[in-house]
């Protein structure tokens, strides 16, 4: 089960309304429902994801550390649209988590991707898009939240 420490300020409907007329997106609601009861905070318990990287054909997994929140706080805004800023991702990407390597998760909140949850490997570079090389992880973030499992030393 998925425990997590350091939530910021529970979110209203008004904060989320609020949140995407800023950013001018459009939250999945699966994705909101979560932020509506943990506004981000800290994984606990080593809960693993896995995913398959682009040119492999074998899952890997690894930790999620944390999720962002909608405040002004450390893991907060300042962070949201931080990789989208610097050209990192596409603007149709919102940075939600990162893993304990410091690896971005993103949600999309537009075009094809919308809804989909997408890891981003922060040392690769695509070179077509000068993104960061970008692999799925799962169809909605109820599927990602579903499928995350401890880490197992097997």
């Amino acid at each position: 089960m998925l425990q997590i420490e350091g939530s910021g300020t529970p979110l209203t409907n008004d904060m989320i309304i609020e949140f995407e007329a800023k950013f001018e997106i459009k939250l999945p609601d699966d994705y909101v429902e979560f932020m509506k009861l943990h506004n981000g905070g800290y994984v606990q318990g080593n809960m693993v994801f896995d995913f398959i990287e682009l040119g492999d054909t074998e899952p890997t997994g690894t930790v999620l550390r944390c999720f962002l929140s909608f405040s002004d706080e450390q893991n907060g805004l300042s962070r949201v649209r931080e990789r989208i800023v610097n050209d990192e991702a596409p603007p149709s990407l919102l940075l939600i988590a990162d893993d304990v390597f410091g690896n971005p998760i993103f949600i999309g909140v537009s075009g094809d991707d919308i809804g989909k949850v997408i890891f981003g490997n922060h040392e690769l570079e695509d070179p077509e898009t000068g993104y960061l090389v970008m692999s799925p992880i799962s169809d909605s973030f109820n599927e990602f939240i579903g499928a995350l499992h401890p880490f197992t030393d097997e």
